[in-house]
């Protein structure tokens, strides 16, 4: 018995970082910082997702069950937003948002430098190629935001959906959306 003891304990001990690899790139910042003054933190669960599934579009517009069906594919979206009343802080987020997250994990899909700031678009596939996680780093002047959507992710589908919820940055990915489809046709 002293023997299986060990043995499951060793199993659960090896399996520790499986299951910490399992978090996205943002969980350890949104629990560090939801809640917290200058910060707004969103979350949507994966049954919010489950329930977007569930909605009849039969009567919607054809833009609005794209954007349904694509959100059937997803997981989750956490996004934190830090806007404090000293914007000198803004950097130091920005700063620990470069060391928290593992970027040789993710590939670069794009880059905007611009007068408002600069939006880093980063997305994790899996053995298949297929992305199972978009981030999206923005860092403006009195403002820097971290999103991280995970599920099946296919970037024409999310630029759709970014076109019917107008999110800032987001229309970024239409552009990106657009650029490989002008590649295939090459």
């Amino acid at each position: 018995m002293k023997k299986l003891s060990i043995i499951l304990i060793l199993f659960a001990m090896a399996l520790l970082p499986q299951m910490t690899m399992a978090q996205t790139a943002i969980d350890h910042l949104y629990e560090k910082y939801a809640g917290k003054p200058g910060f707004t933190s969103i979350n949507i669960s994966p049954a919010m997702f489950q329930l977007f599934s569930g909605v009849n579009a039969s009567d919607s517009s054809p833009q609005a069950q794209k954007a349904l069906d694509a959100m059937k594919q997803l997981k989750g979206l956490k996004m934190l937003v830090y806007e404090p009343e000293d914007s000198t802080k803004v950097q130091a987020f920005y700063e620990e948002i470069k060391r928290t997250v593992p970027t040789k994990k993710y590939m670069e899909l794009m880059s905007v430098d611009g007068e408002d700031g600069k939006i880093n678009f980063l997305a994790s596939q899996d053995k298949n190629g297929k992305i199972r996680e978009l981030l999206m780093i923005i860092h403006g002047g009195d403002e820097t935001m971290i999103m991280s959507l995970t599920g099946l992710i296919d970037m024409k589908t999310i630029a759709e959906i970014s076109k019917s919820m107008n999110m800032k940055g987001m229309s970024d990915l239409q552009k990106l959306s657009e650029d490989k489809k002008k590649d295939k046709n090459k």
